[in-house]
């Protein structure tokens, strides 16, 4: 079978992380995946580029199992599905009429997206499926950010999108993120996508982290920031409650969401 460039690259991560020593040659990885020497050589030089391999003579080495290569966006939205729209649901209640809003890229940010019932709003959004989905709603304003095309998560990054977010102010910000942790606060494997995610945080007056309970503990590459620059968490009841009482005493309002109901806050 022929695999796109995004899932070859990914299977070559995989092979090396499972590998003796977690070491291939070119011409083993060529023959596992089917593929030309030249294609392998090519994948390995973009995925030294961001970080996670180290090419060495004739192969490469895997350089940390903690570095997971990010799957598509359409593969990750369809896990947890019951869990993101749950939490979608809930955080999109905190939306009133003539609010600012960001959402960034993310499939829980897309849940919030599809949620929304404020009739009268303005959204700006660096993903091209939030921004999608906030057309079909009438009355809000979407702005999409324009900057380098990320096609594994459609989204945009770069400097153009950083600078138009440092003109901008907005009431709340519906964040995602790959991991958050006690001591590591939010994390991304993508330092491209922490530094627009950072840059919303720093335009918004509330910070409101919509992520499911499977990210918590979870610690990814890059931070983002701190657990406590965030005002609310929306997550599900699979957070520890250890985690909940933890993530509370930062001064971050918890509020846990369950799938086929409007979830509940603490008291």
């Amino acid at each position: 079978m022929h695999l796109l460039k995004p899932e070859r690259e990914a299977q070559i991560v995989r092979l090396l992380a499972s590998a003796s020593a977690r070491v291939l040659s070119v011409a083993q990885l060529a023959e596992l995946l089917n593929v030309s020497e030249m294609t392998v050589r090519r994948d390995l030089e973009s995925l030294e580029e961001r970080g996670f391999v180290k090419r060495i003579r004739g192969g490469a080495v895997h350089v940390n199992s903690a570095l997971l290569l990010e799957r598509s966006f359409t593969d990750r939205d369809q896990e947890l599905h019951g869990e993101k729209a749950a939490i979608g649901r809930v955080a999109a209640s905190m939306v009133h009429d003539g609010d600012v809003i960001m959402l960034d890229a993310g499939t829980t940010t897309l849940q919030v997206a599809r949620h929304i019932q404020a009739r009268r709003l303005t959204a700006v959004t660096n993903s091209l499926p939030v921004a999608t989905e906030l057309a079909a709603h009438e009355g809000v304003s979407a702005i999409l950010l324009g900057g380098n095309l990320k096609p594994a998560e459609l989204c945009t990054v770069g400097p153009m999108v950083t600078e138009y977010l440092a003109r901008l102010s907005a009431d709340t910000l519906f964040l995602s993120a790959t991991g958050f942790s006690l001591d590591r606060g939010l994390t991304d494997p993508d330092i491209r996508e922490v530094e627009v995610k950072a840059a919303m945080m720093r335009a918004s007056r509330r910070v409101v982290l919509v992520a499911d309970s499977s990210k918590f503990q979870a610690v990814r590459f890059a931070q983002i920031a701190p657990l406590s620059r965030l005002q609310v968490l929306v997550t599900d009841s699979g957070l520890p409650e250890e985690g909940r009482r933890a993530i509370e005493a930062l001064g971050v309002e918890v509020i846990l969401a369950e799938p086929n109901n409007d979830g509940n806050r603490p008291a």
